[in-house]
């Protein structure tokens, strides 16, 4: 399985960040982006680090949106 790169992921955690999303530890707030209960308990770097980078272009383009960003 392919993993995101580090720049999908830093880009990720920026938008998150603006968007006022945690950028340390998940909590119930990322059920909105798809995070399940179990990824909800763990850092929001691992969640990312997980995801295919289609899934992460997802989120960011979701993200960008959120943000403003678009």
């Amino acid at each position: 399985m392919m993993k995101p790169s580090e720049k999908q992921i830093r880009f990720a955690m920026f938008l998150l960040g603006k968007a006022g999303y945690s950028t340390k530890f998940m909590n119930s707030a990322f059920k909105d982006l798809g995070a399940t209960m179990r990824e909800r308990s763990g850092r929001v770097e691992d969640w990312l680090s997980a995801m295919t980078p289609s899934e992460i272009s997802n989120l960011i383009d979701s993200l960008k949106t959120k943000a403003g960003a678009a």
